[in-house]
This record gives C-alpha cells, structure tokens and sequence, in this order.
C-alpha cells in the first residue's frame, strides 16, 4: 500500500505531510461545528429554565434533549446524526440492485449511478515485500496521481485486495482510455468477482439489514477506516490488517481533486485553521501542539499542491464474508480487535451498510 494512505473521506498530498485528522471532520475550538451549535442552543435554554422562577418542565426536557444530540457516540458520529441515520434507514427501501457490463475491455457499472472504469489485476511475483514491487507499484499510483491532477476535472482510481481462501487478487481499477500499467494484465474477470458477481450473472441483488448486507449465499459487511493516527511510524498502514487470519477484503479508493480547485481547497483549509485558533485564543483557549502540529501540516500541504503536488481524497473500506450472522459477527468482532491492535480505527457503518458497499466497489459510483 502506498505510504500517502491518510484518512478515509480525507485529503492528503504525500508521505511528508504528517498524519492527521481527516478534513471530512472539521473542528472549531475542539468540537464540530454542529456540536458547537447544538451545544451553545442547549445551554442557552437551559440557562433559560434556570433563572425563569416560572419556566416549564418542558424547557428542560428540551435542554437536555439539545444536549444529548450534540454528545459523541463510538463510531465518530453524534447522537444526532446517529439518530438521522436511522430515521434514514427505516423510511428507505432496503433493496439494491448492482449491475456490470462489460464493452470491450471497459466494464459499466451501475450503483447508485453510472460509472465507467478500466480494471487491471496485478501479476504477483512472489513475495512482494522482498521482491520491492509493492514500492515500485506505489511510485506509480502517486505518478498517476500528480499528472491526473493537472487536468480540469479530476479524476478517481481505486485498489482492491480480494481474498479467498488463502489466495489474493489485486485489482487496479482507473479511467477509461489508460493505458494498461507496467506489472498490470487485463483484470474484467477479477472486477466481476469484485463486484460479486458470479459466473455470467450481470446483476447483484443486495437485501440491507441495519447492521449488515445480505447478499446471495452469503452476508457482507462493510467497515470503513476512520483514522491511521495510532499506526506506528515504522509500521506499513494497513499492513497488520491485511496479513490478518480474518478473511477480508480491502478497497481504497483515490478521488484526485483537479489542480486549480485543489490549490483552493488547501488554502482555504490553511485559512480557517487559522481563523479559527484566533477565536478560539480570543475566548481564552490556548493553542494546544496538536493545533500547531495540525496547522505545519496543512501549511505543508498547501505549498506541496501549489509546486504541482496532486491533492487526494481519500477513503480504505474493508468488508467481511460469512455464510451465517454468528459467523459474521466472530469475524466483524475479530477485525475489529485486529484493527484497533494495529492503530487503526473502524467505523461500523449501521445504518449505511448499503451506501458504503456503493461506495468501495470499483469506480467509486457511490462517491
């Protein structure tokens, strides 16, 4: 894997840009910005109901309902979003529908929208950490990187380790018109087996459950890194999980932001960073070293996208197989331990089972 892999739904730019929080989660003075609302509302009625001799119940029922709304829960989300989630689900229909065509050496897939791609599945020559070929693989995706960058409209690959049994595959899945890249073979069998389909089929029937998928002859379920922050310096970022006796599979997915919106994005991010520890000194909060670290790594950023650096968003998925709940749920618990003794931190994705399934398949139509 390449050693630029940050966070998922971030955006990133080279292995010198230190690890850090992904920018899908903003903060202000600590908290997200909804936080800080729902937190400043709450107070403010309760605050209300306290010096009101003649305040109803109701005000602070309301108080403490604000609050509640605004507190974290263990998959990154608030009790509010979380909350949102599940009216989404329940008010949804629980039934997808995949399907994949192949035109010459092309593949459409529809899910949630219609994308094109062009799949390559990795010639493996041995062991790649002793051969160096996974070194060599990596240059050549951030090479790939940088030049799609300079177009007006950006681009998105994705790379898929699929496992069965003790045998894995790799898939490279690009644009349409690339050519085939160097240790690459023509990959549409293996993008079919990507994407779950069997044999001739050309459709995948997919049932939603809140907290898993329910495929034909067996059940999925999708998780998504949240962080790398804990992986040690040393370590490869996703290397624990993928020698993991837990079968999985592994997408991560590159979105390359195009080169005039990417300089944009990286100072505007410079800017409020900025803005915001000014405010947050003006209310009598010190600028913690995770603030400064934060700030010489956005800083960093902006001048490597300004001398041709490609900006990426990016995003690792990783999804179990199991044949019944129990089992799925051994080696979604297994995983998960697995995950967190390497420095990794999963989101379980309830509620969204279906969209994050979407979203790794190869193309990204779910983006």
């Amino acid at each position: 894997m390449t050693k630029w892999v940050r966070s998922s739904g971030g955006t990133l730019t080279s292995e010198l840009v230190g690890l850090g929080d992904s920018d899908a989660n903003n903060r202000w003075i600590g908290v997200r910005r909804h936080q800080a609302v729902l937190t400043v509302m709450g107070v403010g009625v309760l605050s209300e109901w306290l010096l009101s001799p003649s305040a109803p119940t109701s005000e602070l029922i309301a108080a403490l309902a604000i609050l509640t709304l605004a507190a974290p829960t263990y998959d990154g989300l608030t009790v509010g979003e979380q909350l949102a989630v599940g009216l989404r689900f329940f008010a949804r229909s629980h039934w997808s529908v995949i399907s994949a065509l192949e035109l010459g050496d092309d593949i459409a897939l529809w899910a949630n929208g219609e994308v094109a791609f062009r799949g390559f599945e990795l010639v493996h020559r041995g062991r790649l950490d002793l051969s160096g070929r996974d070194v060599v693989n990596a240059e050549a995706l951030s090479a790939l990187a940088d030049a799609a960058s300079a177009m007006r409209a950006g681009q998105h690959f994705s790379e898929h380790v699929y496992r069965r049994d003790d045998q894995r595959s790799t898939l490279l899945a690009l644009p349409l018109g690339v050519p085939t890249p160097d240790g690459w073979k023509k990959g549409n069998d293996l993008a079919r087996r990507v994407i779950g389909l069997n044999d001739d089929a050309t459709s995948l029937r997919l049932l939603e459950r809140f907290s898993y998928l329910r495929a034909p002859e067996q059940l999925l379920r999708v998780y998504r890194v949240r962080d790398f922050n804990s992986v040690p310096s040393e370590r490869g970022l996703l290397d624990q999980v993928l020698k993991s006796s837990t079968p999985l599979d592994l997408a991560l997915h590159v979105d390359i932001v195009s080169g005039a919106r990417a300089q944009r994005l990286s100072a505007r991010a410079v800017h409020q960073v900025s803005s915001d520890d000014t405010t947050a000194r003006a209310v009598g909060f010190r600028r913690t070293a995770r603030s400064l670290r934060n700030y010489d790594r956005l800083a960093q950023r902006e001048t490597l996208v300004a001398s041709g650096r490609a900006l990426l968003r990016v995003a690792v998925y990783l999804m179990v197989r199991a044949s019944s709940l129990d089992e799925l749920q051994q080696r979604g618990d297994a995983l998960w331990r697995q995950a967190h003794d390497a420095g990794l931190r999963l989101e379980r994705g309830f509620g969204r089972q279906a969209r994050w399934y979407r979203a790794q398949l190869p193309g990204g139509p779910g983006w």
